[in-house]
């Protein structure tokens, strides 16, 4: 094991996680360089113990740990007090479990109730037998345990063991610390107590607001609002230099909080391998394959703490020439854009200043990007890329957009307090590092303001709606009324036309023949919007291209209206509109690219048996179901094609993420089956039915 002199962060295991390894792969997979064992086991029966892990189990955590240079620690349960009968036993489990996967070092807590005179006896031993397996010896403070205490305890241990004194040290446990009677609240006045001379070689990292020991992800306490006290921590152990590990003792939901807290330390830590940028390959180099891609994102999703980051990372991957990305990459990027998108994964503030005129700039040089490599293959995946894209209009990409906020916050309509909170949470915060979570604080503030109980002035809350519009274009975040009405503005009166009747037919779409009525409209709309895609360039291709978007989504829902008014009629569905919905459908697969050519002789087969009566004899229906085979097989292509590329994918990154296993259910089994070519197959599969109903042919 790489034992060199950096500070390493890790994370610990948890008896509320769902596997007893799960933290250790999320570690191994997150690059996390350290990692503690802590077996934890309840009456209740959660947790675990050393038993539960088999020798194959050990030779996995040895071995994974050896390959990701992860330092290893093990922490004794609580009831391995070595004053105590038993704790022996317990310590001998401990140590045995800590040989068997390569763990450096056993974390034990002082317990002080009977003199440190009788503690350090107990541990004499076990400090001798540890050096001899060439494991350290961590002794941890407890809230009960004050610096004066420890620097009793190891003046009398260098006496008591003077020939291991390289084998034993202290497990500065900083939550505990802000509990201590003599340092409530003063985590640093507790390191300043200890002598120079105390070793500290472990630290646990946690936070509480000085009343219990609630263990808090690091910067969701008090250190949210203020670092200060965590930077002096770290500012002391490098003074004392510090080269052990800090643990973050928590399994927070969702665990991506962990690599937020891990992040911003190494930040403050000042360590200069942590960049935001990937690493650059050669020209013409080929990415990795697509495992090792996905390990990519993690890492770089590891490094990158705002979101202006993390889409930094993907635009050079987008931009750069030496890259080729195929599908399976793409796949990849469009599943952590969607996790960025809806906050799974969680982002933060780093540091730098950044207006959002930036990310507007490589929201259009991506977009370019992805037009030209966009190819019938990949474009139902590239579509899902687009979609979380910044918008790249004029008003964004100018020096200092979004200004109105400014303006909001020095009105003098508007409250003092409220305008301080104006300032602070969205004018600051969007000038210096914007992302969507901006997009939620307006959201919030646009509802209290305009809340029944309250009464701000009316013109303070139309700039502030205004503002919020002005976001939500930002973040390319409209309803597809909004974004047609947006477009509205910038249309041809053909389109305005187009635009108008779709939106009349929306709102009335009650009944199956008004969805259907509907359906034609959307459709002629996108056939329009696709020829002002080739006609446009720049935001305003964006912004056609994303109401076209909106409207392929829209699709899918009005075909399972419909499929659900067919399938009710049983045998007695009418050909005509079955056929006329599967028609639009395989018409709306081609304006979203999906093979145009096969698409076209199908949507004429449907056209010339639309023409004619309904299918009667059994030579008609048999030729009619030629037909439908066809675009049977078109759906089979297209849903085999997604469901290839993306629901492992989902899973796999999601988890690996830290994202909420229903979100990752939701997207792997919901969203990406919300396309229009599942819509397809299922209407194909009715209508294949009533043919073999009808004319009694075989499946």
């Amino acid at each position: 094991m790489n034992e060199t002199g950096r500070i390493r962060i890790g994370n610990q295991t948890a008896f509320s996680a769902s596997t007893v390894t799960g933290p250790f792969v999320y570690a191994v997979d997150n690059g996390f360089d350290a990692f503690e064992w802590f077996p934890d086991k309840k009456d209740s029966g959660a947790g675990w113990e050393e038993d539960d892990l088999d020798a194959e189990i050990r030779r996995y955590i040895n071995q994974a740990a050896l390959e990701h240079d992860i330092r290893l620690s093990v922490h004794a349960p609580w009831d391995a007090n070595p004053l105590r009968l038993g704790a022996p036993e317990v310590l001998v489990k401990n140590i045995a479990f800590a040989q068997d996967i390569g763990a450096s070092l056993l974390n034990i807590h002082l317990y002080a109730d009977e003199g440190i005179a009788s503690y350090v006896q107990a541990i004499a031993p076990l400090v001798k037998h540890l050096a001899q397996v060439r494991i350290k010896l961590a002794i941890e403070n407890t809230p009960l345990t004050g610096p004066e205490t420890f620097n009793e305890l190891f003046r009398k241990l260098r006496k008591a063991c003077p020939a291991d004194t390289a084998y034993m040290g202290m497990c500065l446990d900083i939550g505990h610390a802000n509990l201590c009677e003599a340092t409530r609240n003063d985590y640093l006045k507790f390191i300043d107590l200890l002598d120079f001379s105390v070793p500290i070689i472990h630290v646990h990292l946690h936070e509480n607001y000085g009343d219990s020991d609630s263990h808090l992800p690091l910067f969701t306490g008090p250190a949210g609002k203020d670092a200060t006290g965590i930077e002096g921590v770290i500012k002391r152990l490098q003074k004392r230099n510090f080269s052990g590990s800090i643990i973050f003792e928590q399994w927070p939901e969702p665990p991506s909080l962990l690599n937020e807290a891990r992040n911003r330390l190494f930040e403050i830590i000042g360590e200069p391998a942590r960049q935001v940028k990937s690493a650059r390959r050669a020209p013409g180099e080929v990415l990795p394959q697509a495992d090792d891609f996905a390990s990519a994102i993690l890492e770089a999703n590891r490094r990158c703490r705002s979101w202006r980051q993390k889409l930094g990372w993907i635009h050079d991957l987008l931009v750069e020439d030496g890259f080729r990305l195929n599908a399976e990459h793409l796949a990849y990027l469009a599943i952590y854009l969607h996790f960025i998108g809806t906050g799974e994964v969680t982002y933060s503030e780093n540091g730098g200043h950044h207006r959002p005129s930036h990310h507007a700039k490589m929201g259009r040089r991506m977009h370019d990007r992805l037009s030209k490599m966009t190819t019938p293959d990949n474009i139902f995946v590239i579509r899902k890329i687009y979609a979380w894209l910044p918008s790249f209009g004029s008003a964004f990409t100018r020096a200092e957009p979004l200004t109105r906020i400014r303006d909001i916050a020095h009105r003098n309509d508007v409250p003092k307090e409220l305008k301080r909170e104006i300032k602070n949470t969205l004018q600051n915060k969007l000038h210096r590092c914007a992302g969507p979570e901006d997009l939620v604080t307006s959201a919030a503030l646009l509802e209290r303001i305009t809340a029944r109980a309250v009464h701000y002035s009316v013109g303070f809350v139309e700039e502030f709606r205004q503002f919020h519009e002005e976001l939500k274009e930002f973040f390319n975040a409209r309803s597809l009324e909004e974004q047609l009405e947006v477009i509205a503005d910038k249309d041809n009166t053909q389109g305005i036309g187009l635009i108008r009747r779709f939106l009349e037919a929306k709102r009335k779409a009650d009944t199956p023949k008004e969805q259907l009525a509907t359906f034609e409209h959307l459709t002629r709309l996108r056939g329009h919007l696709a020829e002002e895609i080739k006609g446009n360039t720049g935001s305003e291709a964006q912004q056609f291209l994303l109401a076209d978007i909106r409207l392929e989504d829209f699709s899918f829902v009005l075909m399972s209206q419909l499929i659900n008014y067919f399938e009710s009629l049983g045998d007695g569905m009418p050909w005509s509109p079955a056929l006329y919905a599967l028609s639009l459908t395989v018409e709306n697969l081609r304006l979203s690219g999906f093979g145009a050519e096969e698409c076209h002789a199908v949507e004429f087969e449907l056209k010339l048996w639309r023409q004619k009566s309904e299918p009667q004899d059994i030579q008609q229906l048999i030729r009619l179901k030629a037909t439908i085979d066809r675009c049977q097989q078109l759906a089979e292509d297209y849903c085999d094609k997604i469901l290839d590329l993306f629901p492992e994918k989902v899973e796999r990154l999601g988890r690996a993420l830290g994202v909420a296993e229903h979100a990752i259910k939701v997207y792997s089994e919901a969203d990406i089956r919300s396309h229009l070519a599942f819509q397809l197959s299922k209407l194909v599969s009715l209508l294949l039915k009533t043919i073999r109903t009808r004319a009694a042919v075989p499946k």
